[in-house]
């Protein structure tokens, strides 16, 4: 049988990840959009260091997701089209480590369309956008609140229409105009009650009710208005606690008993909608949690925190992913896979061109084929306050790095650079004191006294990046808390 060279890339990244050792934590990969368990989020909260573990991933296209406990979001990988969100950066390309989006309130849940686009949901229940714009080559919208939307605990999102699930169990539906970028007024869709779960995809949504039942409509436009289907239950299926879908007609389900089902169903002409291809038991053998569903592929979480890869291959059986233990969520993209374990840590495999795994892209292939942990995060705060960075701070043999000209714009000064035949020269005032340095320089020159560096001075996605210890020199305060990952500096 010939398979595609991604596919090749996905099952050969299985086969590599079950060698990898016992003690390796790892988790599996979610869907866009996909909701976590309520179980796995309190156990992912429960043991979170005052909310540093990270409860909800998504994988879009290139790009990566991360809800922490704490309610803050985090994002990585390409930026080519603006995905991530973040000011004055879609001249780089991509971060190669985790990012905050320190502009968006705390969050319950995310969602991607998988192209660029989120959505959030706060603690309140309205929500939030933040990605690339439509229309619009390079550039993207910082994050900001949605007009007209309150009492929402859910969402999912395509490139042109977004639902909300309320916490009544009504839906809400929207359009994005893709001009201007900006989202109309959401209306109800009728016919639905007691929803405990939203999937997307093409231009149909799947809605799970308390029942177990499933039901389908579509959306389109004309004239710039929003049209909807009638709202129909797919009958034939079991009882179902959880969906993925991926495809125009297929979608997958867990039972109650942890069985997973595959079905396509097609709308017939008296409104109903009717199964064409009987449900099928995917791996009965499996007591499965979640299954998140991507093209070409699908991944299996079970009841016991294992992590199982199928493509669907009829003769073929799913791949188990040794070495990742007490998986609670994933999610499954095009390209790269990310999950997450029971204490909030997160792990990626698969494409990593444009560093979505988490981790900077290797000399090679560019494939991560054994799930590797992300980068962990690392907060700023300057004067107590989160620095509005574009750029992320790394911590490369345990010397942080930060972002020199988000730091020296906080506190009032500038960053400035010469070049000469010898090379660059950055010039730091800060205050009434003059820092001048290079990049690759483990040197500094402060007053004009030379001095030395904790580490060199790097130029990272097009940031200059100066160890955090230089304001210390200068006099700050500068904290490091290893337990939460944020570093803490107060101006002199």
């Amino acid at each position: 049988m010939k398979y595609s060279r991604f596919m090749q890339g996905v099952l050969l990244s299985a086969v590599i990840v079950a060698e990898v050792s016992p003690q390796t934590l790892s988790a599996a990969p979610t869907q866009p959009g996909d909701r976590m368990d309520a179980a796995a989020r309190l156990s992912a909260s429960s043991t979170a260091a005052m909310g540093t573990a990270f409860v909800q991933v998504a994988a879009g296209n290139y790009y990566s997701v991360g809800l922490r406990a704490d309610g803050s979001v985090w994002t990585w990988g390409r930026n080519l089209m603006g995905e991530l969100g973040i000011p004055d950066t879609t001249a780089v390309s991509s971060m190669a480590a985790p990012i905050r989006l320190s502009t968006l309130p705390p969050l319950n849940s995310i969602a991607t369309d998988g192209y660029g686009y989120q959505l959030g949901v706060t603690r309140d229940g309205t929500v939030w956008e933040w990605g690339s714009r439509p229309g619009y080559v390079r550039e993207t919208q910082v994050p900001r609140v949605l007009p007209g939307l309150s009492g929402i605990s859910q969402v999912t999102t395509l490139q042109k229409y977004s639902f909300g699930l309320g916490s009544d169990g009504s839906v809400k539906a929207w359009m994005r105009d893709q001009k201007s970028g900006d989202s109309g007024q959401p209306i109800s869709v009728k016919g639905l009650k007691n929803i405990v779960q939203l999937q997307s995809a093409s231009d149909y949504i799947c809605a799970l009710d308390s029942a177990g039942s499933v039901w389908r409509f579509t959306v389109n436009t004309s004239e710039n208005q929003l049209h909807l289907s009638v709202p129909v239950r797919i009958q034939g299926l079991p009882a179902l606690k959880q969906i993925s879908t991926q495809h125009a007609y297929d979608a997958y389900g867990v039972d109650s008993s942890g069985k997973v089902w595959k079905w396509s169903s097609i709308q017939a002409s008296s409104g109903t909608e009717k199964l064409y291809v009987k449900p099928v038991s995917i791996q009965p053998s499996l007591q499965v949690q979640n299954v998140y569903a991507s093209i070409g592929y699908m991944l299996l979480v079970s009841r016991q925190g294992e992590v199982w890869m199928y493509d669907g291959k009829p003769g073929r059986s799913a791949v188990k992913i040794k070495g990742l233990q007490r998986i609670v969520s994933a999610a499954a993209g095009d390209t790269h896979r990310l999950a997450v374990d029971a204490k909030g840590q997160v792990y990626g495999w698969g494409a990593n061109n444009w560093n979505e795994v988490g981790v900077p892209r290797n000399a090679g292939d560019g494939m991560e084929y054994a799930p590797v942990p992300i980068q962990r995060p690392i907060t700023i705060r300057i004067n107590g306050s989160l620095l509005p960075a574009s750029f992320p701070a790394i911590n490369k043999n345990n010397s942080i790095s930060v972002p020199v000209k988000s730091i020296a714009k906080e506190f009032g000064g500038s960053l400035e650079a010469s070049t000469t035949q010898e090379g660059t020269t950055y010039r730091l005032q800060y205050g009434q004191t003059t820092v001048t340095f290079r990049t690759g320089s483990a040197e500094a020159a402060i007053q004009g006294r030379s001095m030395a560096l904790s580490g060199p001075v790097s130029m990272i996605n097009g940031a200059v990046m100066v160890p955090a210890s230089l304001f210390k020199q200068l006099g700050c305060q500068v904290d490091w808390n290893p337990h939460l990952a944020e570093l803490s500096i107060q101006g002199k």
